[in-house]
């Protein structure tokens, strides 16, 4: 008996084959499509943390580098600590002071008519990590570039950088920051 006509028997029993493979599909179609909780590995975190933890790091760089102050200090914990190569900022005033600094060194490259100096970050290479629940760890390699004297944009500084994070009250903020220049 051809394939063909085992397919086309009867209803009644014979059709078991062709039912067993629709219901086989659609079970396969349902796994993917189903709305579940996305979680890789543990320490990979869910889908929604890592969506956040990306965007409390947008909103830092995008902050400095618009010279917004409030923005900056809002994005870290009001214990927080930055570690720029051995220079420790502690709190929201010194870390504010980072920002702070910077436009008064825009002002006054600008009273001397110097090109504004003003930084622009590339962040590349992350990899985010979730060691324990409500912690996350980012880290990333990063270039600045600003304007030269000639009018040319040029390459600042490189390094890294190793962001601790923490969730509170359903917010995540950076409590940890260490960044470190590459000088060789």
């Amino acid at each position: 008996m051809p394939a063909d006509s085992r397919m086309k028997t009867s209803s009644s029993g014979g059709n078991w084959v062709k039912q067993a493979m629709r219901l086989h599909h659609a079970a396969f179609l349902a796994l993917l499509i189903a709305p579940v909780p996305v979680i890789a590995q543990g320490h990979l975190g869910t889908y929604e943390d890592r969506v956040a933890v990306e965007d409390v790091m947008a909103r830092y760089v995008w902050t400095v580098d618009s010279l917004d102050a409030d923005g900056y200090v809002a994005v870290f914990t009001e214990d927080a600590v930055i570690n720029s190569n051995g220079n420790i900022s502690k709190g929201p005033t010194e870390i504010r002071k980072i920002v702070t600094n910077l436009i008064q060194r825009r002002d006054d490259n600008k009273a001397k008519g110097l090109p504004t100096s003003n930084l622009y970050h590339v962040i590349s290479n992350v990899r985010i990590t979730f060691p324990a629940p409500g912690e996350a760890l980012h880290q990333s390699y990063w270039q600045t570039v600003r304007r030269d004297t000639d009018g040319k944009m040029i390459a600042a500084a490189m390094g890294r950088s190793e962001d601790r994070l923490v969730k509170r009250n359903g917010k995540w903020l950076i409590q940890w920051r260490k960044l470190t220049v590459f000088t060789d």
